[in-house]
């Protein structure tokens, strides 16, 4: 079901319908096109203003290829296998001290209600314990996003509580639920 391949020094992920690799500046255009495909993520991430520009664009493109190159980060561009074209984001955030790692993903609109989300969460969670050898990852939602909490469940992942005004986001303290995997649960995947 998930494999992992170098492709030149970063990472392929295969599932059985997604590739994971790195996202290119020749991605930007269906970047633009998925983010721009509901105002929702605007609302659910940080940095994301609606609509979403080219000149956006650029700018999370220079940050994500910096992350990159500092370790800090691991961005791999979610696509069909069938057709290739960026359709998504994940990423996995180090906290190298710690031995642990936050996971962000979004997914362009009309791929919702496909299981893709939950596909690609189960290959970078593989991927962070496997690979990178880390001890925990999680991954956070606001209260208004229960869809990506079920994504959470679905790829096995654990409940671990309510932080409350954890995030000052569009003018608000807002609380998240987040949800935890260790790597000693990684086995169950």
């Amino acid at each position: 079901m998930f494999q992992v391949e170098q492709m030149q020094k970063y990472p392929e992920l295969q599932t059985d319908s997604l590739l994971l690799n790195q996202p290119t500046e020749s991605d930007l255009d269906d970047f633009i096109l998925q983010i721009n495909s509901t105002e929702d993520f605007s609302k659910n991430l940080f940095n994301i203003p609606f609509p979403y520009t080219r000149e956006d664009a650029d700018k999370w493109f220079a940050a994500c290829n910096a992350g990159i190159e500092s370790g800090e980060s691991w961005r791999f561009a979610i696509r069909e296998k069938a057709v290739g074209k960026l359709i998504g984001i994940i990423g996995l955030h180090h906290n190298m001290e710690h031995h642990k790692a936050e996971i962000g993903y979004w997914l362009g609109r009309e791929y919702w209600g496909k299981g893709y989300l939950t596909e690609a969460l189960k290959a970078v969670l593989i991927f962070g314990f496997g690979e990178l050898k880390l001890n925990k990852l999680y991954a956070t939602h606001f209260l208004y996003n229960p869809a990506s909490g079920r994504v959470m469940q679905k790829a096995g992942m654990e409940y671990e509580g309510l932080l409350k005004q954890e995030y000052f986001h569009q003018g608000e303290f807002l609380d998240v639920h987040r949800y935890f995997m260790l790597s000693s649960q990684f086995d169950t995947l």
